[in-house]
């Protein structure tokens, strides 16, 4: 989808479409057999994950009209196509450009990170504003917040300062 994308927006006669993949950096052996060499190639991070930027129904019909395969997720809480803020979404794209590796796509819900945490909101750093719970993944403690219905993991925020959300 993505080299269809970059074709679509290389067109002059379309307008553009605006699209993000997350994408993760992957090392393997060069030599299976003997395990030398790494080699580091960058793949999609979730398989059939684009983010597309427009209006719900612009997106819509985009998708129907070039890919009627695809349909936008819904968010599970909301039961609608998920949509993420602009102010949310560039600082998420700007992690992923320079650090990758800090964004870990996770299987559960949101909701599920709730039980026996605290809401908080970061208040310095690329992710000010973003709401969250700082979790224990991994042996570290990392940001899990509500990104378009999914639940998101990020290294390296709980330096940042916080504040308690009140409900």
């Amino acid at each position: 989808m993505e080299k269809w994308l970059e074709k679509f927006n290389a067109d002059e006669k379309n307008i553009k479409q605006p699209y993000f993949i997350h994408k993760t950096l992957r090392y393997s052996y060069k030599d299976e057999e003997k395990q030398q060499g790494v080699k580091k190639t960058l793949e999609q991070s979730v398989s059939g994950l684009v983010f597309l930027q427009g209006t719900v129904k612009d997106l819509q019909e985009f998708l129907a009209d070039y890919f009627p395969q695809f349909h936008l997720v819904k968010d599970r809480s909301l039961g609608r196509p998920a949509s993420i803020k602009d102010s949310i979404m560039q600082p998420f794209m700007n992690v992923m450009k320079t650090h990758p590796e800090q964004v870990t796509f996770l299987r559960d819900d949101f909701e599920k990170f709730a039980k026996d945490h605290v809401k908080l909101r970061v208040l310095s750093g690329p992710f000010k504003d973003y709401e969250g719970y700082i979790v224990r993944i991994d042996r570290d403690r990392q940001l899990v917040f509500d990104f378009g219905g999914r639940a998101v993991a990020i290294r390296g925020v709980h330096k940042e300062d916080f504040e308690v959300v009140e409900e």
